[in-house]
């Protein structure tokens, strides 16, 4: 996990604060070719769904707002793995909004997965 800011008003729950990250081809090196491997990085339900609501998936301001997020994802990454993003494989990155996942994946107000706070069930 990344933290941009262990400090801020609601610690690692707060917008843009956490990125999650796994490299599944550390256990299967199936999954990528030689000398490569596979990096999933996403934020856990902290960013609110209201930044997106509404957007036409096709205006410039949602891909204006999608770079943004990914860039975020990419600032996020490259703290560990420098240049990731000039490094990554040409055709293989996949960058999802909650808009994405609400049309895709057909999450409730786009959520990645289930939102679980701790102590609170």
């Amino acid at each position: 996990a990344v933290v941009r800011d262990w400090d801020a008003p609601e610690g690692v729950e707060s917008p843009r604060n956490i990125v999650l990250c796994s490299m599944p081809s550390l256990i299967d090196p199936t999954l990528a070719p030689e000398g490569k491997h596979v990096l999933h990085a996403y934020v856990p339900a902290t960013e609110p769904y209201e930044w997106w609501k509404g957007l036409d998936r096709t205006s410039e301001e949602y891909k204006k707002k999608k770079e943004e997020a990914a860039d975020f994802l990419w600032s996020a990454i490259e703290e560990y793995v420098p240049n990731a993003r000039d490094r990554a494989v040409e055709g293989t990155v996949q960058i999802g909004t909650p808009l994405t996942h609400e049309r895709f994946l057909r999450r409730t107000n786009g959520a990645y997965g289930p939102r679980v706070e701790a102590g609170k069930q």
